[in-house]
């Protein structure tokens, strides 16, 4: 059985890599000059992803360092919040691929060849992610919630 201090360390490492890779492909996003190909709102969304993930990875980094569970309701909750956060930012992407509103997030100057820059193994890859993120976070939210119903106290352990 793992123990008690190394399962924390585990979560909170969990939450540094997840977080991390959604950094990672931010800033590959960043650095294949998307603020200049998407539309200013979507630009903007795609910062505050950014910035919720680097909070996520110092606040996990903290909890990891602690190694107490008492460190943990920041991460969680920024963990939540990036996974719902980049959810919502794939829909739109997505969704600026399909239907009646193909490429309503990419600037009009950039419309006509905005297609070589995705294929469908990618879009499909990026909305099963993002489903299975937000599966997590509910998974998590219900592990919780069930903890908290145990104990009287509302502390939260995360104790398999």
């Amino acid at each position: 059985m793992i123990s008690f201090r190394l399962q924390q360390r585990f979560y909170a490492a969990m939450l540094i890599l997840g977080a991390g890779l959604l950094l990672t492909r931010t800033i590959i996003m960043l650095s294949q000059n998307a603020l200049n190909v998407l539309v200013s709102w979507v630009s903007l969304l795609l910062i505050i992803e950014m910035l919720i993930d680097v909070a996520c990875i110092i606040t996990s980094v903290n909890w990891f360092i602690a190694n107490n569970p008492l460190k943990s309701k920041i991460p969680l909750r920024l963990a939540a919040i990036a996974a719902i956060f980049h959810a919502f930012r794939v829909l739109v992407f997505v969704l600026g691929r399909v239907g009646p509103w193909i490429d309503f997030d990419v600037r009009p100057e950039h419309r006509a060849l905005h297609h070589l820059t995705w294929t469908w193994t990618g879009v499909y890859f990026a909305a099963i992610m993002s489903i299975l993120g937000l599966i997590g976070v509910f998974i998590i939210w219900l592990l919780i919630k069930r903890h908290k119903s145990k104990h009287k106290d509302g502390s939260v352990h995360l104790i398999a």
